[in-house]
């Protein structure tokens, strides 16, 4: 027998999925609705005995299983929502029971599936029965349940990997609503809480996954997740991993997770405040230093920091962290020193959070701070400017390829010039735009810098390279125009879109005088 045949085999075999109807929806809910009242009226009279009431929890049981049939039909979830069945949802998630409690679970996992919900008619469907569960409290009640759970029974350990699908399910489907979940519930402390005990089981996994997705879906999450202690949590959680390799694939999933709520957190100018304060940066250079795994986290965890933090860019500086990042300038596959051929993959990503960091330092800091950085490019010969040209040539080429090859294509039917426009520059940004504009701002700043060593010796290379300045004043240029207008409440005193303007401005000056 072929794969085929044994494919169709199988459907032939496969029970049929039921299809309700609106009739069907309404006389299930009914039926959910008595054999709840039946139960609680048999607690209630018999309350010491659990055997007089089990008949009607195991009935109470079945019948909220035989609901998930509803995800087959998302077009009903409307008139699901308008029959009470998400507060009777609601209801049956407080049960005294935890089996009905995580019966409920099972039901709101398979509903809020995105496959169902993007199919729900007009999404009309999908957005009463997300609502609904929103105004009936469904959500803290669903993290307060999870805090009732005992992984160390099979079943209610699978209820808190359910739990924690349906949270993804809505950071795809309606992201809002993680916003509002997470201010009306423990959601994000559960998480740090559930992130601490030791040892990796797939839960530990998922937990760390969501709370990443969490931080990602607004400003308020990334603000609860780093908020009180947060940061330093998160801080003590990826320090296990500064000197030493993830023994797995799970770990290594784990860490990398961690770290990108780190990085998402950042996003937040109280938050770069808090990890400078929390010894975060010296953590980092640490994990830099000593070049495995989670060097290459740790780099970007730095980029991400000192965007918008000069207290950050000194601290990096007085922990010697310049005695590893250049290094990793010159040769950025020694960022992470492995033989896995996973460590190849991100060496274009490292080289572009390098740049990125020292365009920073370079904008950031001052006084001897500042000399040491700037000084670093004249070390052993001048070795780094060598390399900052020919990083100028690389990524240039690159973007100027991708800009080519766009042109040669046909264009899309219908589209129109600011379309086709913003395609192109997706394209070049994918292609290294932004690393050129931020290797190109670092020359511009050490041209300023007006060191006669440093000025010729690049004088010398842009012209063995035949690069001129009015293509970096081209790609400066771009660059201004792109910044945003720091209209995002971080209260940045060092605006880029007018340093930016700056540099241009003497980069044309400089570029008009007459040759020496």
């Amino acid at each position: 027998m072929d794969q085929a045949e044994a494919m169709d085999k199988m459907l032939d075999e496969a029970e049929p999925v039921e299809v309700w109807d609106q009739a069907q929806l309404k006389r299930a809910v009914v039926s959910l609705i008595r054999k709840t009242a039946t139960n609680q009226e048999m607690r209630i009279k018999h309350p010491d005995e659990p055997a007089r009431f089990l008949d009607s929890e195991v009935e109470l049981f079945e019948e909220i299983n035989k609901m998930q049939a509803l995800a087959t039909s998302p077009e009903l979830y409307t008139e699901f929502v308008k029959l009470n069945g998400v507060a009777k949802m609601t209801e049956l998630l407080d049960h005294e029971n935890k089996d009905i409690a995580l019966a409920v679970v099972d039901l709101a996992n398979e509903l809020t599936d995105p496959e169902a919900l993007i199919e729900a008619a007009s999404e009309e469907g999908s957005r009463a029965l997300v609502d609904a569960l929103v105004e009936n409290s469904f959500l803290e009640l669903l993290i307060k349940n999870l805090q009732r759970l005992d992984e160390s029974e099979d079943d209610q350990k699978q209820g808190v990997y359910s739990t924690l699908g349906i949270v993804e399910n809505l950071s795809e489907v309606q992201p809002g609503a993680l916003d509002a979940m997470c201010e009306k519930s423990d959601l994000i402390p559960w998480l740090l809480k559930r992130l601490t005990v030791k040892g990796i089981d797939g839960n530990k996994l998922y937990a760390s996954e969501i709370l990443s997705i969490v931080c990602q879906s607004s400003d308020g999450n990334k603000k609860r997740v780093a908020g009180g202690e947060g940061i330093d949590k998160l801080l003590a959680l990826v320090a296990p991993w500064k000197k030493k390799d993830p023994k797995d694939s799970e770990e290594a999933e784990l860490i990398s997770n961690l770290f990108n709520t780190i990085c998402s957190t950042l996003m937040i100018t109280e938050n770069q405040v808090a990890l400078v304060e929390g010894e975060g940066i010296e953590l980092m250079v640490i994990m830099l230093q000593a070049r495995k795994f989670a060097a290459r986290c740790a780099l970007r965890v730095l980029d991400f920091a000192m965007m918008r933090q000069t207290s950050a860019c000194e601290r990096f500086v007085k922990a010697m962290g310049l005695k590893t990042l250049f290094p990793a300038f010159m040769r950025p596959s020694s960022v992470w020193q492995t033989k896995s051929p996973e460590g190849k993959v991100g060496v274009r990503e490292d080289e572009e959070h390098v740049v990125s960091i020292i365009a920073t330092l370079l904008l950031r800091l001052s006084g001897d701070a500042h000399a040491r950085t700037v000084g670093k490019f004249v070390e052993n010969n001048f070795e780094k400017l060598d390399r900052l040209v020919e990083l100028h040539e690389k990524y240039h080429k690159q973007v100027s390829a991708a800009v080519a090859r766009e042109e040669d294509e046909e264009e899309e039917e219908d589209e129109s010039e600011e379309g086709k426009q913003e395609r192109q520059y997706l394209l070049r940004l994918d292609r290294g735009l932004f690393t050129l504009q931020h290797i190109d701002t670092t020359l511009a700043y050490l041209i300023a810098e007006a060191i006669p060593a440093i000025e010729g010796r690049i004088k010398t290379l842009l012209h063995q390279s035949d690069v001129s300045i009015a293509e970096v004043v081209t790609v400066m240029e771009e660059f201004q125009t792109n910044i945003g207008d720091d209209k995002d409440g971080t209260s940045d005193p060092l605006k880029m879109k007018e340093v930016a303007g700056d540099l241009i401005l003497f980069l044309k000056d400089y570029a008009a005088q007459p040759e020496q």
